[in-house]
C-alpha cells in the first residue's frame, strides 16, 4: 500500500439509549411423596403463572421442561437401651437437657430415606418495561421457589449499532477533511472501513493477558438500576398492584477506522 497517499483515522459515535425490555428469570416448584404428582402440581403452577404473565404481555414467557429429582433426608438408628445408657451417663454432667438431648440423637447408624419428589421448571420473563411494573406481585406466589430481576437490554440493538457505525465514519471523514486540508491534500476514496483498530486491539490483548479478571462496574449497575415506587391504587379494593419500574439510561458507542485516499488539490 502506498502509506504516502493514504490517511487512516479513527471516528467514534455515541448515544444514551434507555432500556425498554424488562427481563426476569423465576423457578417453579411442587413437592409430593408421588413422582408423577409432584410433576403435575408443578405443570399446574408453571401453566397458571405462564396465564398470568401473558395477560402483561402476550408472548413475554418462555417456559422450560420440568425436572423432577428424589429429595433424600438422613437420620440415625439406634437400640433403644443404648441411647437409655448414653443418656443416662450424660446426666450426671451439667450439660443442659437441650445438649444431652441433641446427643443422643446424633448416637447410633446413620441412613437415608426419600423425603419427597421435588419438580422444577424454569420460566424467562421478557416484557416491555411499560407494563413491567405488574410483573413482581405476580411472582410473590407459594409455588415460586426463587426469582431474579429485573434485568433491562435494548430491543432493536443492532439497528441503534448500525446508525452509531455510520455516524463513526461520518465522524472519521470529517476529521480527516480536516487534516488532509491542513497537508494541503484533499480527500479521496474510503479504501478501508472497519470496527477494529489492529493497532489498538493488538495492545489492548497484550495489556489483558497481564491485567487481573475485570470487575462488574457501572454498565451493570447500570443495566440493572431501577426506581421501585408505592404500589398503585387503595390497598383492598381488588386492583392489580403496579410498581413503576424506571431503568437508566445506557450509553453506547461504536468506534470505526477508516483508511482514506489522499489526492493533489486540482
Amino acid at each position: 500500500m502506498d502509506v504516502e497517499n493514504r490517511l487512516r483515522i479513527s471516528g467514534h459515535a455515541e448515544t444514551k439509549v434507555i432500556p425498554d425490555r424488562a427481563c426476569w428469570t423465576v423457578t417453579v416448584r411442587a413437592e409430593d411423596g408421588d413422582r408423577d404428582a409432584a410433576f403435575r402440581r408443578c405443570a399446574a403452577a408453571r401453566e397458571a403463572l405462564v396465564e398470568r404473565l401473558e395477560a402483561i404481555e402476550k408472548g413475554g414467557v418462555s417456559a422450560g421442561r420440568i425436572a423432577v429429582a428424589e429429595e433424600i433426608e438422613h437420620y440415625f438408628v439406634v437400640s433403644r437401651e443404648l441411647r437409655t445408657e448414653v443418656a443416662d451417663q450424660l446426666k450426671k454432667t451439667r450439660l443442659p437437657e437441650g445438649v444431652i438431648a441433641q446427643i443422643g440423637e446424633s448416637i447410633g447408624e446413620q441412613r437415608r430415606r426419600r423425603r419427597c419428589f421435588s419438580a422444577t421448571a424454569t420460566l424467562g420473563i421478557d416484557v416491555a418495561v411499560a407494563v413491567s411494573g405488574a410483573v413482581p406481585h405476580l411472582l410473590v406466589a407459594e409455588d415460586v421457589a426463587s426469582s431474579s430481576g429485573p434485568r433491562f437490554r435494548i430491543s432493536g440493538g443492532e439497528q441503534i449499532a448500525d446508525e452509531l457505525r455510520a455516524r463513526a465514519v461520518e465522524n472519521a471523514r470529517s476529521r480527516a477533511a480536516g487534516l488532509a486540508a491542513a497537508a494541503g491534500r484533499k480527500l479521496g476514496r474510503a479504501l478501508v472501513i472497519s470496527d477494529r483498530d489492529e493497532a489498538l486491539a493488538d495492545l489492548a490483548g497484550a495489556a489483558a493477558a497481564h491485567a487481573p479478571a475485570p470487575v462488574a462496574g457501572g454498565a451493570v449497575r447500570a443495566m440493572r438500576a431501577m426506581s421501585l415506587a408505592a404500589p398503585a391504587g387503595p390497598a383492598g379494593d381488588g386492583s392489580p398492584i403496579v410498581m413503576e419500574i424506571a431503568p437508566e439510561p445506557v450509553e453506547l458507542g461504536e468506534t470505526m477506522t477508516v483508511v482514506f485516499e489522499l489526492v493533489d488539490r486540482d
